[in-house]
């Protein structure tokens, strides 16, 4: 792996874009001087020798002690320990300051109260389904209109260019599921004939087993863990010993998603003692056929069927079919609702143990269900201020036992308030509970960077409320990782060999979230970098639109800068969010690409960035997955239409795609940019500008009856060991009983 060597810096070169928001002293009252001058400190860190930052974090603890809680948005994200030999340069990271507000400009939220296209024309549109403004398809979609458009973009500055490019995006109705990269118009029936009570050998179950803890849980604990693992055992030492009990039918169901989940990030790696290819596709079939048929969703919601429907999303949402982990996942949410898991639990019957369970079931199916609406551009049926649930506390799960404390704060204001650390508090321990919590917190911020700049009820706004909300939401996500314990902060560098890699993969997971979210914030100013300064290089007397422009673009190259500039796929399945990693390579793509459309930056930054778009085609191919294979492709596409114009250097790109597709040859993909403007290759592995990307077949048919068989041709790729058939029923899932 490339190591980048980070330049020794001075105090005085805090630079980058973080100067542009460093706050005013307000000397009105030695309190709020503390607390700037602490802030101070915190960013200071990053640039500071490893003694001096150890003597930083000394004053730090006792400012926090001696002063109350900073107000929002006055305490930055820190920075700490950078070792400029052994790490990447420090983050860039940015101030959202109150000051920069400008009444004239006008943040672009055009169009987001309406729909320019046709979803019932066909089976492909109507698989695709509404995509809204948030979702990078929807930006690959912008940056083909603005491309496409019969005016030179790169000859319209200032208030022109914005206008130029509400107009593109608005007025050119090319349909979005010929931009789309997701595989929602692929089949998830299989073609086998399986017996659904078929199981994996007890190896691969135990394999497929500690995938899922250790690759899923962590970031997505719908399942009592311990308690899981302890029935998983039980049963198959029972199959071994010829004592098995009979199956509940819907712990079979997560038993097999489980598998199903498992196999799929067994693929992703090629794992030596993987099985067949359509081995996933198996293990679904199986677990819908329990418990996702036309008799079980109709009854009454239970626990069981809750966790069976959010595991099925993930499912979905890790295979690329993100409109049907959408609505699996909007359903297990009605479930959740129905049985009250979104408001506190006052049960006197109810252990701690059995409320933390409840907590985190509901924030793991929260978190999804933000993921795919980032993913999918569509709302939530959550309703944030109906919801009164508890954080998960952030203790590990196997630390929480009988004679726990019961809550009694009111935690409405979760949903609200920003992560914050309390007047004389530490930042809390590092471990599996306290990541947990991030991750809802930035999932709460998130649906608030939803709901105030991408409903349509923000077209009714006036310019200034607007701004003002990106400055209060920017100054939430500073603060979020501000407040993580630093083993988890992204924005951390450490010295070599402090805190080890014990909480390297947290740090990166949260590290994509973090810039994703920034990203998130602050697209709809990206037209800002059509504005044409007195100094292309001077940031500092910029407009409010091209300062978070710039935030927005340096979020997307910080998300890529978290991965060495040479692929290495493992590294990245094993650290990062493998589940949702197209997404955010396509989304950091996206805003580079749309950067280069709009922007008024000099040629040596488009060089740059032509790098960074370089390094995410790359990563992508690198994957050598369906969902990835066809977002580069996508990616490529976008990247050269862009590339042309601009008279970019791309062909060292040419000749890493020409082994894999001999007969591809520059131009041949704009013959048919009309019409299918990402084409796949054909059976003979060359690019056809005229072939349908799009397999027509459509639906997730509901089963019939609750175990249907479906025809198996070749029993032997599908690795099974003996039956659940037969036993005394093994009806005895109770994820609230307490593992000892």
């Amino acid at each position: 792996m490339r190591v980048h060597h980070a330049p020794k810096r001075s105090v005085e070169d805090v630079s980058e874009p973080s100067r542009l928001y460093s706050p005013v002293i307000d000397e009105s009252s030695v309190t709020d001087r503390c607390a700037q001058m602490a802030g101070y400190l915190r960013t200071l860190r990053g640039w500071a020798s490893e003694e001096d930052n150890i003597r930083i974090g000394e004053l730090l603890d006792a400012v926090d002690e001696d002063t109350p809680e900073m107000p929002m948005g006055e305490q930055p994200a820190s920075v700490a320990d950078t070792d400029g030999d052994d790490s990447r340069a420090a983050s860039r990271i940015s101030r959202f300051d109150d000051s920069i507000v400008e009444s004239d400009e006008q943040v672009d939220i055009n169009s987001l109260d309406l729909l320019d296209e046709n979803l019932h024309e066909n089976d492909r549109s109507r698989a695709t389904g509404f995509v809204g403004k948030n979702s990078e398809v929807q930006w690959l979609r912008s940056l083909l209109h603005f491309e496409k458009a019969e005016d030179d973009p790169s000859k319209v500055t200032g208030a022109t260019a914005k206008r130029k490019i509400s107009t593109v995006t608005s007025g050119y109705n090319e349909q979005v599921s010929v931009v789309t990269f997701y595989l929602d118009s692929e089949d998830v029936d299989s073609d086998f004939y399986v017996d659904p009570y078929e199981l994996p050998t007890p190896e691969a179950a135990e394999r497929l087993l500690a995938i899922y803890m250790d690759k899923v849980h962590g970031s997505f604990p719908i399942l009592p863990k311990r308690l899981f693992e302890d029935q998983f055992h039980k049963y198959f030492l029972g199959l071994k010993n010829g004592t098995a009990p009979r199956l509940n039918a819907k712990w079979q169901a997560i038993l097999n998603l489980i598998f199903a989940i498992g196999a799929r990030y067994s693929h992703l790696i090629k794992a030596e003692w993987r099985g067949n290819e359509k081995d996933h596709l198996v293990y679904q079939a199986r677990a819908r056929s329990f418990a996702w048929n036309e008799t079980t969703l109709v009854q009454h919601p239970d626990l069981p069927q809750i966790q069976v429907a959010g595991m099925l999303a993930f499912y979905y949402l890790s295979v690329g079919q993100v409109s049907r982990a959408w609505i699996v996942a909007g359903t297990a949410l009605r479930f959740s609702q129905a049985l009250g898991l979104h408001v506190r639990n006052e049960d006197p019957s109810a252990s701690p143990p059995k409320r933390e369970v409840l907590v985190r079931i509901w924030w793991s199916l929260y978190y999804l269900e933000r993921q795919l609406s980032v993913i999918t551009g569509r709302p939530s049926v959550i309703v944030d201020s109906s919801c009164s649930v508890p954080l998960p506390l952030p203790v590990p799960e196997s630390h929480i036992s009988e004679d726990a404390p019961s809550r009694r704060a009111s935690t409405v204001s979760v949903y609200t308030d920003p992560p914050s650390t309390p007047t004389g508090l530490r930042r809390p321990d590092a471990n599996s509970g306290s990541y947990i919590k991030a991750v809802v917190q930035m999932g709460i911020i998130t649906q608030s960077v939803l709901t105030g700049l991408y409903s349509a009820g923000t077209m009714i706004r006036s310019p200034v409320e607007i701004q003002q909300d990106i400055i209060q939401l920017g100054q939430r996500l500073d603060n979020w990782a501000a407040t993580l314990p630093n083993e988890f902060n992204p924005l951390v560098r450490f010295a070599k060999g402090k805190f080890g890699k014990e909480f390297f993969r947290e740090r990166m997971l949260l590290g994509f979230q973090f810039y994703s979210g920034r990203i998130l914030l602050t697209r709809p100013c990206l037209g800002g970098l059509g504005q044409a300064g007195k100094d292309r290089g001077d940031t500092t007397n910029a407009g409010f639109l091209r300062q978070m422009a710039m935030i927005c673009l340096e979020a997307a190259k910080s998300q890529l800068d978290l991965l060495p500039d040479d692929p290495d796929p493992l590294f990245l399945l094993e650290n990062g969010p493998w589940w949702s990693i197209v997404h955010h390579f396509m989304q950091a793509l996206a805003v580079i690409l749309l950067a280069l459309s709009y922007s008024s930056l000099g040629h040596q930054e488009h060089n740059v960035l032509s790098g960074y778009a370089k390094k995410s085609i790359r990563w992508l191919r690198s994957l050598d997955d369906p969902l990835a294979d066809r977002a580069s492709k996508v990616a490529f596409n976008s990247f050269e239409l862009v590339a042309n114009r601009l008279s970019l250097d791309i062909s060292d790109l040419w000749s890493e795609y020409t082994p894999v597709f001999p007969g591809m040859a520059s131009g041949e993909i704009h013959d048919g940019i009309g019409t299918a403007p990402y084409p796949i290759p054909s059976s003979s592995g060359i690019f056809n500008p005229s072939a349908n990307m799009f397999d027509p077949a459509l639906g997730m048919p509901i089963p019939s009856a609750p175990h249907p068989l479906f025809h198996l041709d070749g029993t032997e790729d599908s690795p099974t060991y003996g039956s659940a058939h037969g036993g005394p029923e093994y009806d005895s899932f109770n994820p609230y009983r307490p593992s000892n």
